[in-house]
C-alpha cells in the first residue's frame, strides 16, 4: 500500500485551489442560508398565528431565501464536480500511460478485465474524495449555524438537545477502517468479475465450440456471488453510521420535547418558540446524516487511491536507456539465456546477425524460437548473457528509439477499432495518404481495400468478420512496410493461412524483406529454403546452423524435419 495516499490525493487537487476556495465561500453562504428557515418558522408562528400579522413579507422572504440557496448550491456543486472529474481524468490518463509502460510479462500475468477495472472503476472512485471534503466542510459549518440559532432561541433546550451530539461522531470514527477494507475487497471482487467476463466474451467462439457455456457460467456465478457479498458488506459499512447517528439525535429531540412540552404546558414558554426550536433540530438531521457519510466517502476514495497509486508507482521491469540507435551492422547474442520464472526457455544462445542477412529459425514448438525474437525489441531482457547491437548492450538504448528500428509481423494479427488507413499508419502518425496507399500496394492489400464500403476510410469494426485472415495479415504487413524499419522479425506470419492467401502474403513479405536484416520463425520449410542461414532450435538451444543445402547434407534434426514435411 503506498504511503500517504490521502496526502497524494490532496496533492492532485492542489492545482485547483482557486476554484475550490470559491466553492468553500459558497459552502459558507449555503450553510448560513440553511439555518435561516428556523427563524422563518419562529417568526411565522409568532407574527401570523399569534399576533395575526401580515404574511406577505415572510412569504416573499421564503421564496427569495430558497431561490438564493438553490443557486448557491448549484454553483458550488458545479465547481466541485468539475474539479473532481478534471482530477480523475488526469489521474486516469497518467495511469493509462503507466500501464502501457509495464513489461509484457506483467500484462500477461494480469487479466485484461482486471486492468480495465483498475483504470476505470478504481480511478472513478477517487471523485468521492471531493464530495467527502465538501461534506466534511459544509455539514459541520451548517451544524454550527444551527446550533447557534438553537442557543439564541433557548439555551436550556439547546444544552439538552446537543449534550449527546459528540457521541454522534464515534460511529463515523469507529467504522472508518471497516469501510476502507470492505471497499478494497469490493474493488478486488469487481476486478476479478470483470476479468472473467472479458475472457468469456473474448473467447466466446472457443466456448461455444467446446460446449463450455455451463462451465463458464458456473464460474461466473461463483465470482458474482463473491462480488455481491463484498459489495453488500461495503454498503453496510457505509450505511451503518447513519442510523446510529440518528438514534443519538432522536434522544436529544426526545429530551427537548419532554422538557419544552412541560414548559409550554406550565405557561413558562411559548409554543411558537418550541416549534421553532424543533424545526432547528429537524433541519439538523440532514447535516448530521451527511457527517455520517463523510467517513464512508473518504475511505472509499482512499481504498481506490491505494490501488491506483500502487500501480502508478510500479516501476517497469524493462527500463529504457538513453542511447541513440542506428541501423545495425551486427546484432550479437552472446551466451543468452531466458527464464520466465518456471525454467529456462533459452540456454546459452550465441548468434551473430549481419546487416541485410536473412536468418530463419525452425524446430519443434516450444523450442525457444519466438522467445528469441522477443528479446530484440526488449519485450523481455535476457536472464543470462548479453544481447548487443553494433557492440552495445541493447539495454543502453532508448527503448522507443530501439523499437522504431524494428518491425514485427506475427501470426496473431491485431487491428484497432479504427479506419483501415489509421491501422496501417499506426506507429507512423506523420505518414501521408500517398505513403499509406503505397505501403498497402506493396503488401498486396490495395486491391481489396479499395473494394471496401468506404475504401481506406472503412472502420474495422463495421466489417465484422468480412476480412479474411490473409487480408488482415496484409494490412499488418502494410503497417510494417510503412514503418521502414532496418530489422524485420517474422513470427510464423503465414502459418494460419490457406494456400491462396499464403501466396499473396508471402509475395508481400518477400518485398518487405528486401534490404532488411530479417529473422524469420518458419512453420513451413518451403518459405525459408532460400534463407542465408537456417538455425534449428530445440530445448532453448541452437542445435544446427547452415544453409538449406548444408543442413540437408548432414544426417541431423533439420534433414529429418524436412523429410517429414515432404512426406
Amino acid at each position: 500500500m503506498p504511503a500517504g495516499a490521502s496526502r497524494r490525493l490532496w496533492d492532485e487537487f492542489r492545482p485547483h485551489r482557486a476554484r475550490l476556495s470559491i466553492a468553500a465561500v459558497l459552502v459558507l453562504i449555503g450553510s448560513a442560508l440553511q439555518s435561516a428557515p428556523v427563524f422563518v418558522v419562529q417568526k411565522t408562528m409568532n407574527n401570523i398565528l399569534v399576533l395575526h400579522g401580515n404574511p406577505e413579507p415572510l412569504a416573499i422572504g421564503v421564496v427569495l431565501l430558497y431561490s438564493v440557496n438553490g443557486l448557491v448550491n448549484f454553483a458550488r456543486a458545479s465547481i466541485t464536480r468539475s474539479v473532481a472529474w478534471r482530477v480523475v481524468t488526469g489521474i486516469r490518463d497518467r495511469l493509462h500511460d503507466r500501464l502501457l509502460e509495464q513489461e509484457l510479462a506483467w500484462h500477461l500475468h494480469t487479466p485484461s478485465g482486471e486492468r480495465q477495472s483498475r483504470l476505470l472503476g478504481d480511478v472513478n472512485a477517487l471523485q468521492y474524495a471531493v464530495n467527502g471534503v465538501v461534506t466534511a466542510v459544509q455539514k459541520p459549518i451548517t451544524l454550527i449555524c444551527l446550533v447557534i440559532s438553537a442557543f439564541a432561541m433557548n439555551a436550556k433546550l439547546a444544552v439538552i438537545a446537543f449534550g449527546l451530539l459528540p457521541l454522534a461522531l464515534l460511529p463515523i470514527q469507529r467504522v472508518g477502517a471497516w469501510v476502507r477494507r470492505a471497499s478494497k475487497e469490493a474493488s478486488d471482487a469487481a476486478a476479478k468479475l470483470s476479468a472473467h467476463a472479458q475472457q468469456s466474451l473474448s473467447g466466446v467462439r472457443v466456448i461455444q465450440l467446446s460446449g463450455g457455456e455451463q462451465e463458464r457460467s458456473r464460474a461466473f456465478r461463483a465470482l458474482d456471488e463473491v462480488h455481491e457479498k463484498a459489495q453488500v458488506e461495503a454498503l453496510t459499512a457505509q450505511l451503518l453510521p447513519a442510523p446510529l447517528t440518528e438514534l443519538i439525535a432522536a434522544i436529544g429531540v426526545g429530551g427537548v420535547l419532554w422538557v419544552g412540552g412541560n414548559e409550554v404546558a406550565a405557561g413558562t414558554a411559548q409554543a411558537a418558540d418550541l416549534v421553532g426550536f424543533l424545526t432547528a433540530l429537524a433541519v439538523m438531521n440532514q447535516p448530521l446524516r451527511g457527517l455520517s457519510e463523510v467517513g464512508s466517502l473518504m475511505q472509499r476514495s482512499l481504498a481506490a487511491a491505494d490501488v491506483v497509486f500502487a500501480l502508478q508507482d510500479r516501476e517497469p521491469a524493462i527500463q529504457s536507456g538513453d542511447g541513440a540507435v542506428g541501423q545495425p551492422r551486427t546484432i550479437e547474442f552472446v551466451g543468452v539465456g531466458l527464464d520466465y520464472g518456471s525454467g529456462p526457455v533459452l540456454r546459452e544462445v550465441t548468434l551473430t546477425l549481419r546487416a541485410g542477412e536473412r536468418v530463419a529459425l525452425v524446430g519443434p514448438s516450444g523450442g525457444g524460437k519466438t522467445s528469441l525474437l522477443s528479446l530484440l525489441p526488449r519485450l523481455y531482457d535476457p536472464t543470462a548473457g548479453v544481447l548487443r547491437w553494433d557492440g552495445v548492450d541493447l539495454r543502453a538504448f532508448n527503448l522507443h528509439d530501439l523499437r522504431r528500428h524494428i518491425a514485427v509481423v506475427s501470426q496473431e494479427t491485431f487491428l484497432f477499432d479504427d479506419t483501415v488507413a489509421a491501422n496501417i499508419r499506426f506507429g507512423v502518425a506523420t505518414a501521408t495518404e500517398a505513403q499509406v496507399r503505397a505501403a498497402a500496394h506493396a503488401a498486396n492489400a490495395d486491391g481489396f481495400i479499395r473494394e471496401l464500403p468506404q475504401g481506406y476510410d472503412t472502420r474495422i469494426h463495421e466489417l465484422g468478420m468480412r476480412l479474411s485472415g490473409g487480408q488482415r495479415q496484409r494490412i499488418c504487413i502494410a503497417r510494417a512496410i510503412l514503418r521502414d524499419a532496418s530489422l524485420l522479425l517474422l513470427d510464423e506470419a503465414t502459418s494460419n493461412l490457406d494456400t491462396q492467401s499464403e501466396a499473396a502474403v508471402q509475395e508481400a513479405l518477400d518485398r518487405l524483406m528486401v534490404g532488411r536484416t530479417t529473422l524469420v520463425v518458419a512453420h513451413r520449410l518451403s518459405t525459408i529454403r532460400d534463407a542465408d542461414r537456417i538455425l534449428y532450435m530445440d530445448g532453448g538451444r541452437v542445435l544446427a546452423s547452415g544453409t538449406h543445402a548444408e543442413l540437408m547434407a548432414v544426417d541431423g534434426p533439420y534433414r529429418r524435419l524436412a523429410q517429414r514435411a515432404d512426406a
